[in-house]
């Protein structure tokens, strides 16, 4: 008799598939079989196809759903976490994170910086990111050794940055990155100009006009602060949504980011444009920010994503931990248990990052879609019972509970064990830089010294 039996490459048997396509939002005891990087067959195991598998694992138990997208981050300013706490983001900028950059943002600390956040990154489920730096070239350096899938986006400003002298240097580094990465499975490539405080009218207008032509995203911080939104109404006489609307940068593919400072005016331009929103929510309240208006933005049809923003604001870059604090803080600023559902923040963590991204076959666990996927542990006792998993994801778990995460086929974690990086030399060196750190600045170490546990 012929043998029917086709191999695999991954096999995840057993386990509860929450694969966030509404069609088929939930296979109990399924199978999924991956080939070359892709979903072949996500299903019931008595529907399942005769198999061998190179590599079987056994999810009995567990549950398998896509990893988070980290839609914002900065990768490098993992080695400033913790210092100047306690300040506002103007503040936080110009005494604390600028001056570092320019005495330590070299491509060789941008890459251990970067190095430091993946291993908190594929620990804490992140399958995908998207990130603005400088000397993105070592951040992409990074990312491919360690597996995930990201977007680089070059630091962009009128001024000289530590990367570039001139803002036609840096569109001349994000060419080069368009150029070196345009056949990458992994890393895309996008323009990053900071904010309006930080970039003219005529830089963002120049920016729009570079990425049509590329075809490729336009990113930017903008209304994060209540400081930013004065000083543009100020200069110009209008808001930064209005300012920027006028510079044609919305006109194609345009993901604003924070979107703290909003009014109706200015989310009706967003909904008019298509203009999703990603929402930092720790670190605009670790900055005094506020918080975005997600349940206006969603009404109005603006889609809304989450990002952590970097571990220097943040202090954590954890998916779980940023969706669980946005799942409770509109039900609280708006006096209303149910203006936001679980499942609406777990798409927010997931599928809606693929769709802001416009990133083909992602986001959803479905044949045909590529190959990644994260296998949690809902089985301790911070979680227990698990009557909705769901619920459970966005009120219970813990990061822990995170054992497995597979990127495009690749297993880049197993039961916890980091099986692509080198996790040891990562935090001895940059315990090593912290030391550095520590001597060289020892006036940011705000919560030891003038205003901290001394007091």
């Amino acid at each position: 008799m012929e043998n029917t039996f086709q191999t695999y490459d991954i096999a995840v048997e057993g386990g509860s598939f929450l694969t966030m396509d509404s069609n088929v939002p939930l296979i109990e005891n399924g199978v999924l079989l991956v080939n070359s990087g892709r979903i072949e067959f996500i299903g019931s195991r008595k529907d399942s196809p005769h198999y061998h598998a190179r590599k079987t694992i056994n999810a009995d138990g567990r549950f398998i759903l896509p990893p988070f997208f980290n839609q914002h981050t900065h990768l490098s300013l993992s080695l400033y976490r913790g210092l100047g706490t306690d300040l506002h983001l103007h503040d936080w900028l110009q005494k604390v994170i600028w001056p570092l950059e320019k005495s330590y943002c070299i491509p060789e600390n941008v890459y251990l910086g970067a190095l430091l956040s993946l291993v908190e990154m594929i620990r804490n489920g992140t399958g995908m990111l998207a990130n603005m730096d400088f000397h993105s070239m070592a951040i992409g350096k990074a990312i491919t050794e360690a597996g995930l899938r990201g977007f680089l986006g070059e630091g962009l400003f009128d001024e000289s940055t530590p990367s570039a002298k001139t803002s036609d240097d840096t569109f001349e580094y994000s060419a080069k990155m368009h150029s070196v990465y345009a056949d990458n499975e992994l890393i895309s490539i996008y323009l990053t100009p900071h904010a309006p405080f930080s970039c003219s009218p005529e830089l963002y207008a120049k920016t729009g006009e570079i990425a049509r032509k590329w075809n490729i995203p336009v990113c930017s911080h903008v209304c994060e602060t209540r400081q930013e939104v004065e000083s543009i109404r100020s200069n110009y006489g209008i808001s930064p949504i209005e300012l920027l609307e006028r510079t044609g940068v919305f006109e194609d593919h345009f993901i604003l980011i924070h979107g703290v400072h909003l009014d109706q005016k200015d989310i009706k331009i967003l909904a008019k444009y298509n203009v999703p929103v990603i929402h930092n929510p720790h670190s605009n309240m670790a900055l005094g920010s506020g918080a975005c208006p997600v349940p206006q933005l969603l009404s109005k049809g603006v889609k809304v994503g989450l990002g952590t923003d970097s571990a220097a604001s943040n202090n954590q870059l954890s998916m779980l931990r940023e969706l669980q604090t946005a799942y409770l803080i509109h039900k609280g600023i708006n006096h209303d248990p149910g203006i936001l559902t679980a499942a609406k923040l777990l798409e927010m963590a997931t599928l809606n990052g693929a769709e802001i991204y416009r990133m083909n076959s992602l986001g959803l666990l479905k044949k045909g879609f590529k190959a990644d996927f994260q296998i949690i542990d809902l089985s301790s006792i911070h979680n227990q019972p698990v009557i909705d998993p769901v619920i459970s994801i966005v009120n219970s778990m813990h990061n822990h509970d995170i054992m497995t995460l597979v990127v495009n086929g690749q297993v880049l974690m197993e039961e916890r064990k980091i099986l692509t990086l080198n996790e040891e030399m990562i935090l001895s060196e940059a315990r090593k830089f912290g030391k550095k750190l520590k001597h060289s600045f020892p006036g940011l170490m705000s919560g030891v010294q003038g205003g901290g546990i001394n007091e």
